[in-house]
């Protein structure tokens, strides 16, 4: 019985699609099928039950499901805490981001000058992400299971509208304003997918971005030049170049977002983590 017999047998519990986990797996169908398979046949049972495409755990799968998922969390936990002890022993912490930001750079200047001699590692958090990959923070929208999870910030985000625009007059923006206007939106990302969601919530029937752009400078002069509206955080965006630009709340409710910093307990043991952990929400506060 090998490690990645079960984590096969965990995914498929859990899509109980055997298509649907070999693309996410990205393993070849056949060969998939095959490990679970042997698996059955290495414990004497029947951990399935088939029914063309479609796949059920019997009672003895379901069994040993909850079993060995507790057992993988288990292993992932202690590949994690060795990992912080190595960690530790070279001064370098690892930080983790939903998606890019302009304050990344301004909060690593920060954590440097507050805690000398660290090394700073960043991971930008992905659709199809190793669980086994390391970290010491992630910078997260929503509290992680698991982990402590410290609010950073819990933002206003502001309508932004070119200084020509016509809604620049305004003193009050609401959703309605927005509905026959051109939408300038980032790439992917849990602040869109938000938006997006408080959008819909807010008498659009659909969110079609005019453009869509990550690049900041883009978004700026998109914006500055009246293509379109945009959205921008009230905090974590302050790097961003905003002249041109007239920044307006929405009525009657406003969209937020929060910022958590999370990590796992065992961290709190490593010193240079604590520094670091201060640092982070010192640079926060001063927002």
């Amino acid at each position: 019985m090998r490690l990645l017999q079960l984590r096969y047998f965990v995914d498929v519990a859990l899509s109980e699609n055997i298509s649907s986990s070999a693309r996410k797996l990205r393993v070849a169908q056949p060969s998939l099928s095959k490990t679970l398979k042997q698996l059955e046949q290495e414990l004497g049972v029947t951990l399935f039950i088939r029914n063309g495409h479609s796949l059920k755990l019997s009672s003895q799968g379901t069994v040993f499901s909850k079993q060995v998922t507790q057992v993988l969390n288990q292993l992932d936990d202690a590949v994690n805490a060795v990992k912080t002890i190595s960690s530790a022993s070279n001064n370098a912490v690892t930080l983790r981001f939903e998606t890019s930001s302009p304050m990344i750079p301004t909060l690593i200047q920060t954590i440097k000058a507050q805690v000398p001699g660290v090394t700073v590692n960043l991971v930008q958090h992905g659709l199809e992400n190793n669980r086994l990959e390391h970290y010491d923070f992630e910078f997260s929208t929503h509290p992680i299971s698991g982990n402590t999870n410290k609010l950073l910030t819990d933002e206003e985000i502001y309508v932004a509208v070119s200084s020509h625009s016509k809604l620049s007059r305004r003193e009050h923006l609401t959703p309605d304003d927005l509905l026959n206007e051109n939408l300038i939106l980032s790439e992917k990302s849990p602040l869109r997918t938000y938006l997006e969601s408080y959008l819909l919530d807010h008498n659009f029937k659909t969110v079609i971005p005019k453009f869509v752009t990550s690049d900041r400078d883009t978004f700026h002069g998109l914006i500055a030049q009246d293509i379109g509206y945009g959205f921008v955080p009230e905090r974590s965006w302050l790097t961003v170049d905003l002249s041109a630009i007239s920044l307006h709340k929405l009525y009657p409710d406003s969209p937020h977002r929060k910022i958590y910093l999370s990590f796992q307990p065992s961290m709190d043991l490593n010193p240079v983590h604590v520094k670091v952990e201060r640092a982070i929400e010192a640079y926060f506060e001063k927002l």
